[in-house]
């Protein structure tokens, strides 16, 4: 209102600014500032046509015929309609760099996060960017009062959940019942293994299009389909992935642009949009029908048939999503028929290069705390916005009315991520645990996974009727383990979840260090002042860990008992979990499980491929000969030594050496340049490039990790090593095939000898001095 109020005053007084955009309206304590006037004319000058940014002129104005007012005026009001419409989705109108003529901005309340935006706003808002000059508004004193017949921006919460489907958040019952909050019953559902339905972990109904995250398939790839880019497009990945979803947005955005729908399909839908046909298969792995899956995917694929891509289907797009093994299985079946198409698919299944107008898109090798390739700034990890999404202040309003708001663990939850000052600091310490998980590479993180795990987080698989049954319970422990310091990981109970499984793996709580052991021990949880504070935030965790720290058994009998164990142990694990997120200094990097992981991070995120780093090299190299058993590898002159067998009581030791030269480090990642898929490495490769062969070394967290500790002399137990021997075994049987000229001989790891064979085939043993 007060830059509308700003361009009355300019333009009764015969100013026109022509470069109304965000960067040139400045906010400040007295209002809005316009400011930059470098390319601003007055009324009926003669000088110039005015400058101004392409982006924000209207599609249909004649950049050709000296303006007159009227149309200055239109460029300023249209100007400052982007811009809103900016300010209030985050994004620009079109999927363009300028205004497509003759297009509609897409409807702001389709936006993540604006569903609950005021109808009548938002007609004003895409009444300002009309295409036509005709359709918008006649002058800002027009468009100004329009605004100020708005009374809020927003709808109020309660009606959010009125304009949704009754099952969308919770049923009528629920919505009217107090003291509740539907969006705490809709988490329930995200959360695989809920006691009543898990049914939001599938589908794109209401209540999951209001908690979506756009990813790069929707922001990249979407547009990219929609342009006509592709001939064929292939989604693979696994199940809870988010390939049916992508493709049913894709509908949706296709049906928002004036696409034209053929007849329901089984499995899919067709439609024609500006002269390109769509075809839309959402599970390639199922039969239709009287349809052996074999006969759908041969009929699918059948317009590219042969090596011939010239003679493949123009003029239009198919899409699939399917499963990468039934896939692969199907095109290695049919290799004959799909000779040229069997070879890009595979090829783009391991690479992510995309050729003949194919594009194969692997969601195997997303990751949730990798970077968008779209390069926008902060983190825009999918990981990220999805906590930020759940915690939204809008979906919690509900919860300022209920009773237990001032106790409420899922309340408390979410307003440590709505913190304005410490709620990046703590999120951005739980995506550290979550890229731990990430850099082990035990599992690949669905979005399925993801939702399912922060749900739980946030509210523990409860809704608010059975939260209230547990504090009339007055269960404190329960209560404890529901607070998200403990509940990021499922807390101390077992649980079934994949991913909640693997976090507690990284659990922060679980090392033991004796000087912070001790003095939490020994100090009420109240007492600490080294914790961020919550400005909006109860105060009940400090109470109900106090309860908990005043019943510690502190009988002075000094006989051990397990009672006494366990209740301290349950008591340290907590509040050290607590210090991890909410401590202001930087010491809760030592309670990572992980010593080497911001070591490897590091690494992972300066690394340039042309690049060589030998400090790191030389670490690796060192580390692997000091697990071969050798006690002083620097005598070898940074060569790599790898016991030939172990033999049985045997005295005498023997190694392959191979030379520094031959190895190098890279980044351990699948593909080349993902277009459209958000992507992070895993770890580290260290390649041996042999006159016959290539061997590589796959150096993930774990095996990072006992890499630094074999470099400080630690002597890992049977259990450590199976993890890195296994990939060092791999390794040395890669090559094992290399031919050699000598080996090593030692038998206290530190004196050695050389036998080596000569031109001549006799062998020569010699001693190898000190280096």
């Amino acid at each position: 209102k007060q830059a509308a109020e700003g361009l009355v005053h300019l333009h009764r007084h015969g100013i026109f600014h022509c470069d109304i955009k965000p960067r040139n309206l400045l906010w400040t304590n007295n209002g809005v500032r316009i400011i930059d006037f470098n390319v601003s004319v007055r009324a009926e000058s003669e000088d110039g046509k005015g400058g101004g940014s392409r982006r924000y002129l209207p599609p249909d104005l004649d950049l050709n015929n000296h303006p007159q007012n009227g149309e200055l005026a239109d460029r300023d009001l249209y100007a400052l309609g982007v811009t809103l419409y900016e300010a209030l989705t985050g994004r620009y109108p079109w999927d363009a760099s300028t205004p497509p003529p003759g297009q509609t901005a897409e409807d702001p309340r389709d936006c993540p996060g604006l569903t609950d935006l005021n109808p009548d706003f938002a007609a004003i808002v895409l009444k300002a960017v009309a295409p036509k000059r005709a359709d918008r508004f006649a002058s800002v004193p027009e468009f100004e009062e329009a605004l100020k017949r708005i009374a809020r921006a927003t709808r109020v919460s309660s009606e959010l959940t009125a304009v949704l489907p009754n099952d969308a958040f919770a049923t009528e019952q629920q919505q009217a019942k107090p003291n509740t909050n539907p969006f705490v019953s809709t988490l329930t559902t995200l959360y695989s293994q809920s006691p009543n339905t898990n049914s939001g972990t599938r589908g794109l109904d209401a209540a999951a299009e209001l908690t979506y995250v756009p990813t790069a398939l929707d922001n990249v790839l979407a547009p990219a389909i929609l342009d006509g880019e592709f001939r064929l497009v292939v989604i693979t990945g696994n199940a809870g992935d988010g390939k049916t979803a992508f493709l049913q947005r894709l509908e949706k955005e296709a049906k928002r642009k004036g696409a034209a729908f053929g007849p329901d399909l089984r499995n899919g839908s067709s439609f024609d949009l500006q002269g390109r046909c769509f075809l839309t298969n959402h599970d390639g792995s199922q039969d239709e029908g009287e349809h052996t899956n074999e006969e759908v995917l041969s009929g699918f694929f059948g317009p590219y048939e042969g090596s011939d891509p010239e003679q493949w289907s123009t003029g239009e797009t198919r899409l699939i999503a399917i499963n990468e093994g039934r896939l692969v299985d199907f095109l290695s079946s049919n290799q004959t028929r799909f000779p040229l198409l069997s070879e890009v698919i595979l090829d783009g299944l391991s690479t992510g290069k995309n050729r003949y107008e194919v594009a194969v898109v692997n969601l195997n090798l997303r990751s949730v705390v990798g970077s968008s390739p779209e390069g926008t700034k902060g983190d825009n990890s999918i990981f990220t916005r999805l906590v930020q999404r759940l915690t939204d202040k809008r979906f919690w309003q509900a919860c300022k009315q209920c009773d237990l708001q001032e106790r409420c663990y899922a309340y408390h939850n979410a307003a440590t991520f709505q913190d304005d000052t410490a709620g990046p600091t703590v999120l951005g310490r739980l995506k550290s645990l979550y890229t731990l998980t990430h850099l082990r590479g035990r599992m690949h993180i669905t979005l399925r996974d993801l939702r399912s795990a922060v749900a739980f987080m946030l509210v523990g698989g409860r809704d608010c009727q059975d939260i209230h049954g547990l504090y009339e319970r007055g269960d404190a422990d329960a209560i404890i383990q529901s607070f998200y310091f403990n509940s990021w990981m499922g807390g101390d109970r077992p649980n079934s979840d994949r991913l909640l499984s693997l976090l507690k793996e990284v659990d922060v709580g679980a090392g033991s260090d004796p000087q912070l052991d001790r003095s939490i021990a020994f100090q009420s949880p109240t007492e600490d002042l080294s914790l961020f504070r919550f400005d909006r935030r109860s105060t009940y965790d400090h109470q109900v860990l106090r309860s908990r720290y005043e019943l510690l058994p502190r009988a002075l009998s000094g006989r051990p008992s397990e009672q006494r164990s366990m209740a301290h142990q349950f008591y340290v694990s907590a509040v050290k979990r607590r210090a991890f997120f909410e401590r202001r200094n930087q010491s809760w990097k030592a309670m990572l499980p992980y010593r080497s992981a911001e070591k490897l991070l590091r690494f992972i995120h300066t690394f340039a491929d042309d690049k060589r780093d030998d400090a790191l090299l030389d670490e690796i190299i060192y580390a692997i000969n000091r697990g071969e058993g050798l006690s002083d590898p620097a005598r070898l002159g940074g060569q790599l030594a790898l016991q030939v067998r172990e033999v049985d009581r045997g005295t005498i030791r023997s190694y392959r050496v191979f030379p520094r030269e031959r190895l190098s480090l890279h980044l351990l990642r699948e593909l080349g340049d993902p277009r459209f898929i958000e992507a992070m490495p895993t770890g580290l490769r260290l390649v041996y490039q042999g006159p016959s062969n290539l061997a590589e070394l796959r150096v993930n967290l774990d095996v990072f990790e006992m890499l630094e500790r074999l470099n400080s002399g630690y002597q890992p137990s049977v259990e450590e090593q199976q993890g890195y021997y296994l990939s060092l075994s791999v390794f040395k049987n890669l090559l094992s095939s290399e031919p050699y000229q000598e080996v090593l001989l030692t038998i206290t790891g530190q004196d050695f000898h050389k036998v080596a064979r000569q031109t001549d085939g006799r062998l020569m043993m010699e001693t190898l001095e000190g280096r």
